[in-house]
């Protein structure tokens, strides 16, 4: 086994009459596309997506998009490969065309993303900025294959160059210009202007950042391609030239909202209605006095000194009951609490119970008009159940989730997510409507929309502190921000 056995040699091993190569070459490529799916994932993770579609995305993805940029390159450079035709398949020699991958990858992302449900717009901005990244990465396998360079300049050009790169640029007998240098640099400047200032101040809906990637990208290679000596040509144009301002007609057309009129009935430009979820406790259901009644009954059985106001008792609205009894009794006190606070609770609950102003017929309106709607809970499953039965609100629901049927509460997303996944629709258009904090962390925690209903005009400062995309006092106000031209999810990542 032999490490850097040559320039273009990251190892070579042999044994027998086994004899295994592998390339620098291959290696960048695909440490830059590994390290652009980390990145990727992290962002997907911010809107509710997880290793599972990620990591079945790329494994299927990465291959397909080497064999089309492979056969891009060897489509417009046949000469090269006629008098040889197996040398197609010597992929470690180089001949990759971006563009090539990059058209092969949309439209395999297109298929997959719209078989999943997802808004592939969407979760294309968590991806495709990423992809500057492994572009930069990946011309250092160019560089080792010296490949991707100019025209011959003097030694003197590499005057400020580190030496492995002047050497490495010595190329036909003369000094070449390191254009897998430029354009290198150019991606990694895009990259932090599109994640940086353009997603901050320009960035206006899904999609944007694909849009911001193509214009960036087809901008840095149209110049490159001016000064390489390489590169690929149908007839006397350079093709990744022309690519290079199809790219940037199609991303200028992108952000201005072109394809979003023409195409408005089409996937994925196609807006959704939302998916409706609600929180039942001081939303749907008004208990907040059997709620402070049963805190009040717990402490004074358990533990008397202890008296507590109503502004006191309004941050245990929203957080799980043992959360709540966890601040104030040890951990081997908890159970017996819980044991008290229900006994009173369930016991009481009929009598205390009733809907929400409004509730009713916010309810029936998105019924009639084809909205799925569902509840999430940190109540008991159970005894969601019972309080919407006993304030007539219980027919209206696709799902029901409560506290048995998730690991993680909110703020978590998971209730949300699962709420979604048992209604068979795509969360990336979500609006949650709840009156704790925990309620809008929840939305904002998976980039989905939040409604923060003030019930108890005490909590609406700790509301506001969450920063919800909406805030109401009464539910009837939800029919209007529904009438609103806009895609239903948050603009983060």
């Amino acid at each position: 086994m032999r490490l850097f056995p040559d320039l273009k040699t990251f190892l070579e091993i042999e044994i027998g009459g086994f004899h295994l190569t592998i390339a620098w070459y291959a290696i960048l490529i695909v440490g830059g596309a590994v390290l652009a799916y980390y990145i990727s994932l992290r962002n997907a993770k911010k809107i509710g997506y997880g290793k599972e579609l990620l990591e079945d995305y790329f494994l299927m993805m990465m291959p397909l998009a080497i064999l089309g940029a492979r056969v891009w390159y060897v489509l417009f450079d046949w000469a090269s490969f006629a008098s040889e035709p197996i040398r197609v398949f010597y992929i470690w020699e180089g001949g990759l065309a971006i563009h090539g991958g990059l058209l092969t990858g949309i439209i395999f992302s297109y298929f997959f993303f719209r078989a999943r449900g997802v808004n592939i717009l969407r979760i294309g901005d968590c991806i495709m900025p990423n992809v500057l990244i492994a572009q930069a990465i990946g011309r250092w396998g160019n560089f080792m294959n010296q490949e991707a360079y100019g025209g011959i300049v003097d030694a003197s050009y590499f005057e400020h160059f580190p030496n492995f790169i002047r050497d490495t640029m010595f190329i036909d007998g003369a000094y070449r210009q390191p254009m897998f240098l430029i354009e290198g640099i150019g991606n990694i400047i895009g990259f932090i202007l599109i994640v940086t200032l353009f997603k901050r101040f320009l960035r206006k809906k899904n999609g944007d950042m694909i849009f911001a990637y193509v214009i960036w990208y087809g901008i840095v290679r149209f110049i490159v391609e001016i000064y390489r000596t390489d590169a690929l040509y149908a007839g006397s144009l350079k093709i990744a030239q022309i690519t290079s301002i199809v790219f940037v007609l199609v991303g200028l057309l992108g952000l201005a909202g072109v394809f979003d009129k023409l195409l408005k009935h089409v996937y994925p430009f196609k807006k959704e209605k939302p998916v409706v979820l609600f929180d039942a406790d001081g939303t749907l259901i008004d208990t907040q006095q059997l709620i402070f009644d049963s805190f009040r009954h717990t402490f004074a059985t358990l533990k008397p000194e202890i008296v507590l106001s109503d502004e006191d008792l309004l941050p245990f609205m929203g957080p799980p009951l043992y959360e709540s009894l966890a601040k104030y009794f040890d951990a081997s006190e908890v159970d017996h609490a819980l044991e008290v606070y229900r006994e009173f609770n369930h016991g009481k609950h009929d009598a205390y119970v009733k809907a929400i102003h409004h509730a009713k017929e916010l309810l029936q309106y998105l019924k009639d008009n084809d909205y799925e709607i569902g509840v999430v809970s940190s109540k008991m499953h159970w005894l969601v159940d019972q309080g919407l039965s006993e304030s007539g609100l219980s027919d209206f629901f696709d799902v029901i989730i409560g506290r048995e049927d998730v690991t993680n509460y909110k703020p978590n997303p998971e209730p949300l997510l699962l709420a979604c996944k048992e209604m068979r629709v795509s969360h990336d258009d979500l609006i949650y409507v709840g009156d704790a904090p925990s309620d809008v962390m929840a939305a904002k925690n998976m980039g989905a929309v939040s409604i923060a209903f003030i019930h108890d005009i005490r909590n609406k400062e700790a509301l506001s502190k969450t920063n919800p995309s909406y805030m109401v006092y009464d539910l009837i106000e939800i029919k209007e921000i529904l009438k609103e031209d806009r895609t239903w999810n948050e603009l983060v990542m």
